[in-house]
């Protein structure tokens, strides 16, 4: 079976293929497979399962060759799965949310906000409306972004632990 046993993996496995996904991946053994003997084996429709290896194979976790049938013309697709880019597309994937969360954590340390009832806008642009807003015809006033600023630095920090225990494991 493919790293079920492994909490983070599941964890990645469920964020791109769900729960229902995560089952049916559960009971594809080590060896090469055909998509029908999996849609067999874990009781599920095969269009069902398809989608699932597609998901998979778009995140270069399954690969797959085809066979066609000399008799019948018909294409029998054989599935694996590259364990080695499991790990791999897992640091990937943080690595790109806490570049996404560091750009934010600067944004914010950086700006200087104002806030009305409708909207959040930096310094120049509430000074270029006169620090009015015409839309709910209100004031901006003064917005202390602390709290966002130390809830973007709780989830970067948290992301760099995650980090460490995919390495780790």
């Amino acid at each position: 079976m493919l790293a079920a046993d492994n909490p983070l993996v599941r964890e990645y496995f469920r964020r791109i293929i769900g729960e229902d996904g995560l089952r049916i991946l559960e009971t594809i053994p080590e060896e090469e497979i055909t998509d029908e003997e999996i849609a067999k084996l874990s009781e599920t429709k095969l269009t069902s399962v398809r989608k699932i290896l597609y998901l998979l194979y778009e995140s270069r976790i399954a690969e797959y060759r085809t066979e066609r049938d000399d008799n019948t013309g018909w294409i029998t697709y054989w599935w694996r799965f590259n364990h080695h880019n499991i790990k791999r597309m897992m640091e990937e994937e943080a690595d790109g949310e806490l570049a996404r969360l560091e750009k934010s954590l600067t944004y914010e340390q950086n700006g200087e906000f104002y806030r009305c009832q409708c909207q959040r806008v930096l310094f120049e642009e509430a000074a270029e409306k006169d620090f009015w807003c015409e839309e709910c015809d209100a004031n901006f006033e003064y917005f202390d972004n602390r709290e966002i600023v130390k809830e973007i630095e709780q989830q970067i920090n948290e992301l760099k632990k995650w980090k460490r225990r995919v390495k780790r494991n």
